[in-house]
């Protein structure tokens, strides 16, 4: 009996010194992972403010293309991060980037997204030119901040130019907050029927990871 049991009982100790580095050290890990993704946010909104009132989207001197792909493109490319993956499909950068972030199970429907996720819009423009509202991925922008009220702060590439715009999907149908003139949501289409960013939203993105969900 005394044989058989010093094996289990080095084992014991094995598992436990295994038990006490986990303890030890995950906690540590998760800081540093926390850290790094407030680092990365704050780098990738920063590079986006930069670009604000811009017409052409350049970074260090490197040239994106300046369209709405392009801008988001270049905020994470500050950051090392390429939005696209080589085994993605898509025909426009907007549906090429929401595909890369699906393969990588990135892709979330929250009413409330995370400051540096991507928001994702259909019919934003005839794109077609076929008069119907059957344009799908038209449109991308980058959550810059989320109000209490659910207002969410975008920064896009619009009409010519990086801008600043708002979508609240509490009140998907109204452009403006009747008691205070506050703006909930921006108009992204032309025309009749539906044409507020709240109307238009397909779906959230979070390039990166999950490391700010709630």
């Amino acid at each position: 009996m005394k044989t058989a049991a010093a094996p289990i009982l080095k084992l014991s100790a094995r598992v436990l010194v295994v038990l006490l580095l986990c303890a030890f050290l995950l906690p540590g890990c998760a800081t540093t992972n926390k850290r790094r993704y407030k680092s990365e946010l704050r780098r990738v909104l920063d590079q986006g403010v930069v670009l604000l009132g811009e017409k052409k989207i350049r970074v260090e001197r490197k040239p994106f293309r300046s369209d709405c792909s392009g801008f988001v493109s270049a905020c994470f490319w500050k950051i090392g991060r390429e939005l696209t993956l080589p085994t993605a499909q898509g025909s426009s950068g907007t549906e090429l980037i929401y595909n890369s972030l699906k393969e990588q199970g990135l892709i979330h429907k929250r009413r409330r997204p995370n400051p540096g996720d991507l928001a994702f819009f259909h019919h934003t423009h005839d794109r077609n030119g076929n008069g119907r509202r059957d344009d799908r991925f038209t449109h991308i922008a980058l959550v810059e901040r989320v109000d209490p009220d659910g207002t969410v702060h975008l920064i896009h590439f619009v009409s010519g130019k990086v801008r600043r715009d708002r979508m609240n999907l509490l009140h998907k149908n109204v452009i403006r907050d009747p008691k205070s003139g506050k703006e909930w949501n921006s108009h992204l289409r032309r025309g009749g029927g539906k044409t507020l960013s709240a109307q238009l939203l397909f779906r959230f993105g979070s390039p990166l990871g999950k490391g700010g969900a709630r």
